[in-house]
């Protein structure tokens, strides 16, 4: 830029000199007429055909026959206007395909339109209605072989290129790009003054739109082939499928129903399920006036059949139970007043992140377990055979009673979900928000099969799509659905294009992860007895066979809350009240007294956050605050002279108890372990020291619990917020929770902090320790939270992100032992056991990817066979369509062959590499040319060449693109932290 910079000047002069006659002035006649001597003015300029002379109206009339959309500007002899082909005279004759003249040409309608990418164009077009008419078809044809796309079926006034339907097509996919933008653009193009009036055909264009696309997926299933054609369009057929994603009698092998227990995960199929409350549509239209086109035919399930069942069904009461969520228990609240259409609820395979046919459903109150049910049966029928491994993030809920809910659907979805061909799982981020027990059967860091699925794919599917959400929020249903059905097959198309370096990347990623923890772990598990190793191997193994046993994972809490220690004291005091001698020296017993100083303890830290605050602006307030807190203390003095009257005459010299002060709120208690060490034993009673110690360590434990709790409530609110929350009111109500919700925090992490304070001094240094640590600020976070200090320092160096699961050091919250001496010794097997779960899944994961290539190789070879196999399958049509037909056919199927030899040439020396077996998925493509790369050499580009059999380690991406192979040290560093964003979807802020 620095260099264009003196150049500006020069660009904006030749900019201008086209605004004039440039280079052409001296041609004042037509240099394109065939007789110069007779040569007509030129005055016509054409500005989508390249620059050069200006030309007369005759010859740029004859030129631009086959070209009617383009723009002209005429010379008035001072500036060019608009003018039009129209104006010069051009007539485009339709039905005549040799150029000659018709007999009895038919005029369109006066204010004959027709629509391209570069805006509107009045035209003059005429019909062919004479002999050759039959030929030429209907008026409806002649327009469709012209490539103009009628608005109507019968006289059309306006009409849309199948260049402008295309470009837009692409556009709202890749782009988002609105209609009423795209339109609007097309009006500017044409006149973007103001000064003209354009006659508005935004409601027709809408039409033809919805039009097109169903026309598309219609066309790229294979319907025009098929002797049924459209009316026979199965359920879900126009969805585009996964890949790699086992398919019975497609992509598996023979035996692929009797491979042993260890390998039977190669043959699962992952799904995940979520609802988006962004994806609403308002209360407008009605299908009467807007119908779904091929309703049940993609990815939406058959309407009529759903909204039938959803009737018999009222409100939900079923809800989670599980800390933080709020989708299920907000599932019934009034937040889609006015929505015909709440959300959707959709599956998807979770590995790959396909949306799955007949796998998505419209919500109308919340998230409701009969619409999920539903969703989910529908998209399961066209999986039977397969075993599944279903991930949502209420799993632990939605799977109580699934079966039972589904056996009372109708019965043509009556489908057989035997026991055990289910494994319900949580996705990894959402998994930290639920309850720790009997919850590990749901995680997939640890369910046996999973490898390195995180289950959140979903998500990032519903922030890829969402900013079509505004658009489609205000569409009639079935231009809505028709909307979406086309997103999400053209995400699914760009999955598939994408696959040969995307499951590069993962393999390559899961070799070197795989080979690097193996190795880890053994060195870990060499540090421990083999006996304890064996053990704890043979415990987890027999977990993982069956899941009701006790859970390996699971620190169990077996240490007794504050209100179990109280509970044990009281019956202490009053075995020892009935002893025989036995006088009580107050009404109050020594453990009220420590529980009432306890009490105070936590009513002056309040109190001293209230005085803070409100301190200057409700004076007030703080008296009336003040005087209850000193009223209190003073009771307590009264118990102080009774338990620990030694105490008493302490805090009389020392200067910090005074009562009268103005600050009451920051006086010393004194609790026995606010009273120094030295003074300690002998002012206070080994029995008041044994109660505050007692419940001290209770303290600690319960403050713990208390901020894992409220930390994983402000996950959830967080996540609420960001997902479903629009709007300033709903905004700022959420924001004053979760500000309420940061205090709640603080609060648990003071609790705790003084309790651990007080249980130090009463105790000293000791193991207990290890179960209470020191709590820092950066111990406070979730526990998908990576440490600030350490997440900084990457972003100062090499700006790498947090690591992900597989490489995360938890905040010691939530991994602290519960039992000092064998709770430190269990904390250790679980970490072990933990670790060995990290190590299987990363070599689940390096064998399940060849098998998924495997699968992906095979299902290309099945449509590339069955495209060809649909030539010649229709009798019922003429020479030219049969070739139309069969042209498309070959098209498809050699996408698919190209697909496959580029897939092949990337895979193959990994393949090789691995060691496993490699079938006839893997055989040399015949017609396959390699495809052309750049090389990288001492980190320059510097060749292209073709890749000779087994060179694609050296295949980059582009300039800037990185060596996908052969990586080590900050170059691989870098390469997996890449990786890791694509797989989580996150964009490096």
């Amino acid at each position: 830029m620095k260099d264009w910079l003196p150049m500006a000047g020069v660009v904006l002069d030749e900019l201008l000199r086209r605004d004039g006659r440039g280079d052409y002035r001296p041609f004042e006649q037509c240099l394109s007429c065939r007789d110069p001597d007779v040569a007509r003015p030129a005055t016509i300029r054409c500005t989508t055909c390249d620059a050069g002379p200006l030309e007369c109206e005759e010859c740029v009339r004859e030129r631009h026959q086959r070209h009617a959309c383009h723009r002209l500007q005429r010379w008035n002899g001072k500036f060019f206007e608009v003018t039009s082909l129209k104006e010069v005279g051009l007539v485009v004759q339709l039905g005549h395909a040799d150029g000659s003249i018709c007999a009895n040409p038919v005029p369109a309608p006066a204010d004959f339109c027709v629509i391209d990418t570069n805006g509107h164009h009045s035209m003059a077009l005429n019909y062919c209605g004479c002999d050759k008419a039959g030929d030429a078809g209907t008026h409806y044809e002649q327009l469709l072989r012209r490539d103009y796309f009628p608005s109507t079926l019968t006289e059309p006034h306006t009409v849309y290129t199948t260049r402008l339907l295309e470009h837009y097509h692409v556009q709202s996919l890749q782009g988002k790009i609105s209609m009423y933008d795209y339109y609007a653009s097309l009006e500017r193009l044409t006149d973007n003054t103001g000064t003209k009036k354009l006659q508005d055909r935004y409601k027709s264009f809408m039409r033809v739109v919805a039009q097109w696309r169903f026309l598309k997926r219609l066309k790229r299933a294979g319907r025009a082939h098929d002797p049924t054609g459209i009316p026979g369009t199965q359920a879900g057929e126009l969805a585009v499928e996964c890949p790699a994603c086992p398919h019975p009698d497609i992509n598996l092998p023979p035996n692929w129903e009797d491979v042993s227990d260890d390998l039977q995960y190669l043959y699962v199929m992952c799904v995940a399920i979520d609802a988006c409350f962004r994806l609403k549509r308002r209360q407008v239209s009605s299908e009467e006036k807007d119908p779904i086109l091929g309703s049940g035919w993609g990815y939406f399930v058959e309407d009529t059949g759903y909204q039938t069942l959803l009737k018999g069904y009222g409100e939900q009461d079923e809800v989670s139970t599980c800390t933080g969520f709020a989708a299920m228990t907000q599932a019934n609240m009034k937040y889609s007043k006015g929505y015909a259409a709440s959300g959707v609820g959709a599956v998807i395979c979770a590995r790959h992140e396909f949306f799955l046919a007949n796998g998505v459903g419209d919500t109308q109150v919340g998230e409701k377990w009969i619409n999920m049910d539903y969703i989910f049966v529908c998209a399961m029928l066209r999986h039977l055979r397969v075993r599944k491994l279903v991930s949502y993030d209420i799993a632990c809920q939605w799977s109580k009673g699934l079966l039972e809910r589904v056996a009372k659907f109708p019965s043509h979805l009556q489908i057989p979900l035997p026991t055990g061909s289910l494994k319900y799982v949580i996705p990894k981020l959402h998994w930290g928000a639920h309850e720790r027990k009997n919850h590990s059967q749901y995680s997939l860091n640890y369910v046996p099969g999973s490898a390195r699925n995180d289950g959140e794919g979903i998500e990032r599917r519903w922030w890829w799509v969402q900013p079509v959400a505004n658009s489609t929020k205000t569409m009639g249903p079935g231009r809505r659905q028709g909307c979406l059905e086309d997103q999400w097959g053209y995400a699914n198309w760009r999955k598939i294009v994408d696959f040969a370096e995307f499951m590069r990347r993962r393999y390559m990623i899961a070799r070197q992860e795989a080979a690097a923890k193996e190795k880890e772990f053994q060195e870990f598990t060499k540090s421990f007895n083999k006996e304890n190793v064996a053990q704890w191997e043979k415990d987890v193994k027999e977990w993982e066979a069956d899941m009701k046993k006790p859970d390996p994972y699971h620190v169990a809490s077996t240490g007794p809350s504050q209100a179990q220690i109280k509970k044990d004291i009281a019956r202490e005091e009053q075995a020892k009240a009935a002893l025989p001698g036995h006088v009580a020296v107050h009404k109050i017993s020594a453990l009220g007294f420590i529980t009432m100083g306890l009490e105070l303890e936590e009513s002056q830290a309040k109190l001293q956050e209230e005085v803070a605050k409100n301190e200057e602006s409700k004076p007030v307030q703080t008296l009336e605050q003040r005087t209850a807190f000193r009223h209190r203390v003073q009771k307590f003095r009264e118990l102080q002279a009774v338990y620990t009257p030694q105490v008493v005459v302490l805090l009389a010299q020392d200067p910090a108890a005074r009562l009268e002060v103005l600050q009451v709120e920051s006086i010393l208690l004194g609790l026995p372990s606010q009273i120094s060490t030295r003074h300690r034993s002998t002012a206070c009673s080994p029995d008041i020291l044994a109660i505050e110690t007692r419940l001290r360590d209770a303290q600690c434990r319960d403050a713990l619990h208390e901020l894992r709790t409220q930390l994983h409530i402000q996950d959830r609110l967080y996540k609420l917020k960001k997902l479903h929350i629009r709007n300033q009111g709903p905004n700022t109500r959420m924001q004053t929770e979760i500000k309420g919700q940061d205090s709640r925090v603080r609060h648990a992490a003071a609790k705790y902090r003084r309790a651990r304070r007080a249980k130090l001094a009463l105790m000293g240094p000791g193991p207990w320790e290890l179960e209470f640590q020191a709590l820092n600020d950066n111990d406070i976070r979730g526990v998908q939270d990576d440490d600030p200090d350490e997440l900084a320092a990457r972003q100062r160096g090499r700006k790498k992100p947090g690591p992900s699961e597989g490489h995360r050091q938890v905040s010691w919250i939530w991994k602290s032992a519960d039992v000092q001496g064998a709770g430190y010794s269990d904390s250790v097997r679980v970490e072990w056991v933990k670790f060995r779960a990290r190590v299987q899944r990363w070599m689940e994961e390096r064998r399940l990817l060849p098998e998924e290539m495997r699968r992906i190789l095979a299902w290309l070879i099945y449509e590339e066979n069955r495209w060809l196999s649909r030539i010649g399958q229709r009798d019922d049509v003429d020479d030219a369509l049969q070739e139309g037909l069969t042209a498309y056919a070959h098209k498809q199927a050699n996408i698919r062959r190209n697909m496959r030899g580029t897939c092949r040439q990337i895979w193959y020396k990994l393949m090789q590499e691995s060691g496993l077996e490699m079938g006839e998925e893997w055989r040399e493509v015949p017609g396959y040319i390699p495809r052309k790369v750049r090389r990288r050499v001492n980190n320059k580009i510097i060749i292209e060449e073709e890749v000779e059999e087994g060179e694609s380690e050296e295949v980059v991406e582009g300039e800037d693109g990185l060596v996908l192979d052969g990586l080590e040290g900050e170059d691989m560093d870098e390469y997996r932290r890449l990786v890791e964003l694509d797989q989580a979807g996150l964009q490096e802020t």
